[in-house]
């Protein structure tokens, strides 16, 4: 009989129950694969907080110390397993990393037993910018949380600015870091700012604090002065009625209609991963081979580059996608254009991967 034990660390979120449906979604498609298997299969799950490399440590002492783990997966960014990669090299045991893309990672890659499933979330941010200043006009603002600001996203929409005019005309403002507990002075920010002098608008924030912008910008009447373009959590509607209300977004090319707003990203990924993972085991190999979780990764969804050694990214057109808001905050999409970011060989973003940075560890939405 074949034992295989994997060890999950997911992260907790105040925003979406993004550890939950990774989790859960993971043991459902293993266990489905190896339904018709002799393998004793042994899950064991850790909570990381919100991502922190402290607990992450903690976590992968014990999975290897004493569960002697033959995969490692859940939800974390690259830069807070950045330090941990060698690990998994030195005993031959596969890491799939899973995450929105906050991050890029260093331009020599990390291993070959490391995978990345990834939305590429900064692929989107530079698709956004260079979609923007090509069709939105000639003077954008950039806003943020300091909170959202720790991410390689303002650092992409920048560039994705730049591609078309190296000296495109925007702002960029950043709101002070609030005290603990409290939120950024998101409503604060129309006061000192006219947000009607820009074309566009690029807001970087998520959950309460996304609901708090898109109630001032609708009740001031901003929407038909300027435009909004943004990441798909911007758009948390609450109680109050924004119809009238339209964002630019993203989406991937063969994303589902049902889940334009990507509520549903953390279950697909925790699905595909255990498909993947059990599809392997069922071949019966003496080890979870990581090249063949590759092969397999990609036969589920041959969207992403997989293989940490190269430069993990998306190989599929990104969706520019046009939001809605209906009466009753129902939300109608519409595709925009479809647009091939190839990335692979861009200088500026090679330079992006090995700069030095101070970025927030914890995976983007779990706080």
């Amino acid at each position: 009989m074949q034992e295989i034990t994997i060890g999950i660390m997911i992260p907790t979120s105040g925003i979406l129950p993004m550890g939950k449906q990774f989790d859960k979604a993971f043991k459902k498609a293993i266990k489905l694969e190896l339904s018709n298997t002799d393998c004793e299969l042994e899950i064991i799950t850790e909570m990381i907080g919100q991502g922190n490399p402290v607990m992450i440590e903690k976590s992968l002492d014990k999975f290897f110390g004493y569960h002697d783990a033959n995969l490692v997966t859940g939800l974390f960014t690259n830069h807070a397993m950045g330090s941990f990669v060698d690990k998994f090299e030195k005993r031959k045991v596969p890491l799939i990393i899973n995450n929105l893309g906050e991050h890029l990672i260093p331009s020599k890659g990390y291993n070959s037993q490391v995978l990345i499933n990834s939305t590429h979330l900064w692929q989107h941010c530079w698709a956004m910018g260079q979609y923007a200043a090509q069709n939105l006009g000639k003077k954008g603002l950039i806003l943020s949380s300091m909170f959202d600001a720790g991410y390689a996203f303002l650092n992409c929409i920048q560039l994705g600015l730049y591609s078309e005019d190296e000296n495109f005309d925007h702002d960029l403002r950043l709101l002070p870091l609030p005290q603990p507990g409290k939120l950024s002075q998101v409503k604060e920010a129309f006061d000192n700012i006219d947000m009607s002098e820009y074309d566009f608008v690029f807001p970087l924030f998520c959950g309460e604090e996304a609901t708090i912008f898109l109630e001032e910008f609708h009740s001031r009447e901003l929407m038909s002065k300027t435009k909004l373009i943004g990441l798909p959590y911007l758009l948390e509607l609450k109680e109050k009625d924004l119809s009238g209300l339209e964002l630019i977004s993203t989406a991937h090319e063969n994303q589902p209609k049902g889940d334009l707003l990507w509520k549903g990203i953390f279950e697909t990924m925790g699905k595909n991963c255990g498909h993947a993972v059990g599809r392997v085991i069922a071949k019966n190999l003496e080890n979870i081979d990581a090249e063949e979780l590759i092969k397999e990764m990609l036969a589920i969804d041959g969207g992403k580059e997989y293989d940490s050694t190269k430069i993990p990214c998306l190989k599929e057109k990104i969706r520019l996608v046009r939001h809605k808001v209906k009466a009753g905050n129902q939300v109608v999409s519409e595709d925009i254009i479809s647009v091939d970011i190839d990335l692979k060989n861009d200088e500026k973003i090679r330079q992006s991967r090995d700069a030095i940075s101070s970025s927030w560890m914890n995976s983007y939405l779990a706080v």
